[in-house]
């Protein structure tokens, strides 16, 4: 049997780049020849992973840094099926299904550039987002053509303070060109 051997994944921005792997040979039923295990662990994860495949020339840095960046686009569709109901669709006519996606991709993205702009929650993900910034309570007041949004006193307010907002539109579009403006108590 061989032994657990720790091997380096070459990405920068990888949180965990020396998992410990252990790699052997076995055979599935129903499947003719051999095929190439690999058991991964302290990768982040609570449980060991598991890697099968039929490439036994590429090195085993490649195979599991392949799979990692597999995962992440699981983990992003993930997201999008849990936060965004992505498995709830409208409607199961085709061009309401597209919209759906569309209209999914278009607000993880949105929460993307917020976590963007947010220091400390760069990496962050939408329901993380949503729960310390957009989820809550707040006062709207419209008067005068302003729509002023007040922000309750809240842990995060600084982090939302230190956004550049003058980059926002001043007028919004949908209510008659209307002046916005945010403050924070």
């Amino acid at each position: 049997m061989t032994p657990w051997k720790r091997i380096h994944i070459p990405h920068p921005k990888r949180k965990f780049p020396n998992p410990l792997v252990h790699e052997s040979m076995i055979s599935l039923r129903n499947y003719k020849g051999t095929l190439r295990q690999a058991v991964m662990r302290n990768n982040g994860r609570e449980k060991p992973a598991f890697l099968v495949t039929n490439d036994f020339d590429m090195p085993l840095e490649l195979i599991v840094g392949n799979y990692a960046r597999r995962w992440r686009v699981e983990d992003g569709i993930a997201e999008a099926v849990k936060f965004f109901h992505l498995n709830a669709l409208s409607s199961p006519i085709l061009v309401k299904v597209h919209f759906d996606v569309v209209m999914t991709m278009v607000a993880d993205t949105l929460y993307t550039m917020l976590a963007h702009k947010l220091r400390g929650f760069e990496d962050c993900d939408a329901p993380k987002i949503y729960r310390h910034f957009v989820r809550g309570k707040g006062t709207i007041i419209v008067k005068d053509r302003i729509v002023n949004v007040i922000y309750p006193r809240r842990a995060h307010n600084p982090i939302l303070r230190a956004v550049p907002w003058d980059d926002l539109p001043c007028t919004l579009p949908g209510l008659s060109r209307a002046k916005l403006g945010l403050s924070f108590q």
